[in-house]
Parts: structure tokens; sequence; C-alpha cells
């Protein structure tokens, strides 16, 4: 796959893309490709989405709304039953646990009717090799299926359902576990990588989503699924405790692997003229539309738009289109749920708020189609980004060795810094995803050096050599 460098090729691209585009036109199908979200539609680029699909590849993961089962809940708390079931069927996956129960006896009188009675054998698997007993001690007779997990007591459930272990000498990270009765099971967990020890605070007292429970048990049985998370505690809190008054967020997908990774997922944040991919996308798919390449017009607009990060042509191309309400309709078109648009007449629009994951997920529908509406003008919208003006190519470049390609976006106004962009690998092929937004800067040329200490992050764990 070859791709522009850091460099203008409009002249060349403007006298072949009319005949270029109608032949990608006729070839390619009707607009709307929708997105293939695997087993379930609710864990779309979440960074449990690799470990979820896998446990549901393998047979030992179901969804949460049965009997369709076409969605995970990965945010819900883990129950007591579901990590059994999990642990039981992931032990006999793995050639761990025999595909019957080793004893006979009815060990709670909690759990019989629990899904029907299909839990209480899978519990009663687990309570027979003494990995769990009941919540009511010293009585042990009820399980509580329904009650949640703590972190703690997943990690005992999961290194002793999956036989792992870990060298005497090895002392473990946690400062916070001495005395627990999970902490020689956090120590052995910390030795397998099953959780972040960058802080050295283990938690074990805090519930466990289905989603990091999903991350945990596979990071057992799969240590290699996914590169190291560029994301860590430690330099979360370190950045965040330098830049207190600051709101950062990030989050990078790996092409490679499909693994993903967030920091601070739940922040909105300005969009400043990052906003100007979705303008571009959707100038791009009314040309699709009505079946013809961008005008000499269009492109004369969406050219120093992108490349310079103009202002005037965002309002020319939105009004051309029937203004605002077009503009405001963007966001909904590309699937953006966290992106809220201001598009009236005299607003600020690049106070538009957006988050970190609907930029990159727009930055795969537009870049590199992997769903979405938009099915020809792909190139020009790479050709457009991989031709940013010298002066705009910080951000997601950081780190990123010279002779790689970058298409990148970024927004700079009064407190905001933000950078979006896709990094391609030495062969041309498409790398990483990532999306770095911050607001809160004395000016936007603070906010640059920890934008790309950020970005730097991700390209030390997720580039191809």
């Amino acid at each position: 796959m070859d791709l522009p460098r850091r460099v203008s090729h409009f002249a060349a691209w403007r006298a072949l893309v009319p005949v270029a585009l109608s032949l990608v036109l006729a070839a390619l199908p009707a607009a709307g490709a929708e997105r293939d979200s695997g087993t379930f539609d609710d864990d779309d680029g979440i960074p449990a989405e690799r470990a979820i699909e896998w446990l549901a590849a393998a047979g030992v993961l179901d969804g949460c709304n049965p009997p369709a089962n076409t969605a995970v809940c990965p945010d819900r708390i883990l129950t007591r039953a579901e990590a059994a079931k999990v642990l039981v069927l992931l032990g006999r996956h793995q050639g761990l646990l025999s595909e019957t129960r080793p004893g006979t006896l009815d060990h709670f009188v909690d759990d019989d009717l629990t899904w029907g009675g299909s839990a209480q054998p899978l519990i009663g698997h687990l309570a027979d090799l003494a990995i769990v007993h009941g919540c009511d001690p010293p009585a042990n007779t009820r399980f509580c299926p329904d009650a949640p997990l703590l972190r703690g007591q997943v990690a005992k459930m999961t290194v002793n359902t999956l036989e792992l272990d870990a060298p005497a000498d090895y002392e473990g990270p946690w400062t916070d576990t001495a005395g627990a009765f999970f902490h020689e099971s956090a120590r052995v967990a910390a030795y397998h990588g099953l959780w972040d020890a960058s802080t050295g605070r283990f938690g074990g007292h805090r519930q466990v989503s289905r989603a990091e429970f999903a991350r945990t048990v596979v990071a057992a049985v799969e240590p290699g699924l996914c590169n190291e998370n560029p994301f860590t505690d430690a330099r979360v809190e370190g950045v965040g405790e330098r830049h207190a008054s600051v709101s950062l967020t990030a989050y990078a997908y790996d092409l490679q692997t499909g693994c993903a990774y967030w920091m601070n997922p739940d922040a909105r944040q300005q969009t400043a003229s990052v906003l100007k991919v979705m303008v571009m996308a959707g100038t791009l798919l009314e040309a699709q539309e009505t079946g013809r390449p961008p005008t000499a017009w269009e492109m004369s607009q969406l050219t120093p738009m992108i490349t310079e990060s103009a202002d005037p042509p965002v309002r020319s191309l939105w009004n051309s289109f029937g203004g605002s309400p077009w503009f405001a309709d963007q966001a909904e078109t590309f699937g953006l749920s966290q992106t809220t648009a201001i598009g009236d007449d005299g607003q600020p629009w690049g106070r538009t708020r957006t988050s970190a994951l609907d930029q990159a997920n727009l930055l795969r529908q537009v870049l590199l189609g992997e769903w979405g509406p938009l099915e020809a003008g792909r190139s020009v919208a790479t050709d457009l980004m991989t031709s940013v003006v010298p002066s705009q190519t910080w951000g997601v470049t950081a780190g990123v060795p010279d002779d790689r390609v970058v298409a990148q976006k970024n927004g700079f106004a009064a407190g905001t810094a933000n950078s979006v962009g896709v990094v391609y690998d030495a062969a041309g092929e498409p790398d990483y995803i990532v999306a770095v937004l911050t607001i809160g800067w004395p000016s936007w040329e603070d906010g640059v050096p920890v934008v790309e200490e950020i970005a730097a992050w991700v390209t030390v764990s997720l580039s191809s050599q």
C-alpha cells in the first residue's frame, strides 16, 4: 500500500481524481456498510473487546441478554456465579479442569435455582476443589450467587483455578495487600501481569466489572494477546498530578492486534479544529451520494481546511449543504454517539464536545473504511491528512520515525490542544490510531508538550518495528 508522505501531491491528484473516483464509485457497493461488531454489539472499541471476543470464541463467555446474547454488558459488576462459570469453562478449555465435577456434594442452599439450575454444577465444581467457599462463614452454607465479587476474591479464584504460581523470591509490587486474605494471590497475579502494577496499589476491595474480569482471565492464559498498555496507572496519575487544572483524555487502537486502550474515558472535550475531519467526511459523503468526485470548489475548501486548519471553509462547506442542521447531523451519520455538535450560525463550532473514542472511530471510517457510510473518497481524505503543513505535524507524530506516514489533524485554540491520527508502519499499512484531547491550558501552545508526551507513550507501546 503506497501512501503519500508528508508532502502535497495535489497537482497530480486533481488531474486524475475525476476518472479514478468514477471508476471506484462504479465498483463499490452501495453506501451504508455496517460495522462487524463480532459476537456482541456493546463492546466495540473498548479495551476489553479483544479479551471478551476471545472468551466468546472459546465458548467460555455468553451474553447478558439471553436468549439473543447479542450484548455482554461490559460495565456491569461481575457476580459470583458469573465468575464461577467463566473460570470453570476456561479451566476446561485449557485442560486444567475435568469436564465433569470431581464430587457430587450440594455445597450451598441458594444456588439451585440460579439460571434455571445451570449454575449449580459449575459453582459446585469449584467448591469440590475448595477454590470457592460460602459467603456466610463459618457455616458456609450459602454462596450468594448474585452478589458482586471484589478484586481480591477474583485474584484468589483465578490464581487457584488456572494453577498460577510465582517464584518464592518474587516480592510483588503491591503496597496495600499485607495481611489480606488475598495477599499471596495478588502477588502471583502481579507476576503474571494480570493487573497494572505501576502504582503499587492493588485495590483488593474494589468491585470488578465483567470487562475487567475478561481482561484479567485472558491475560492469564493468553498473555501475548495485547501489547503493553500505554496508559499505565502511574503515567496517568503522574501527568494528572502535574497538570491538575487540565482535563486530559486519550484513546489508542492497535490495528495489528485489535486491542484498545483508554485514558480517562469518561471525559468529553472541545474539538477545536479536530472537528474539521467530520466536516471533510460529510463533504466526501455528499459527493459519494450524488455519484461524483468532490467539485473543484469543494476541494478548494477542503484543502486549506485540513492541511492548514483554515477556519472559513468550515461554514462555507456546511452552508453549501443546507446550513448548520446538516453539520449537526454528521455526528449521527457517522455513529459518533459521544459527540454533541454545535453548528448554529454564529456559534463557536469548535466548542463541539466529543470523546477520544469517537474521534478514533471516525478515523477508522474515513481513512480505513472499516465500517460506516463513506465508501468513496477515502484516498482524498488520506491525501489531505498526510499533507498537513509542517507547523501542524506535532502531536500524534511524537516518537514516530521519520520514514513512517502519519495521517493527522490537530485542534488548537485558546486553552485546547488536541491531536488525532493514524500511524502507518514501514510497509505503508495502518499500524495504530491515537486520539489525544486536552483542555484547560493557559494557551494551546502550553499543551503541545503534554499531548506529545501522551502520544509518545502510544508510539513506544504500539509502533511496529
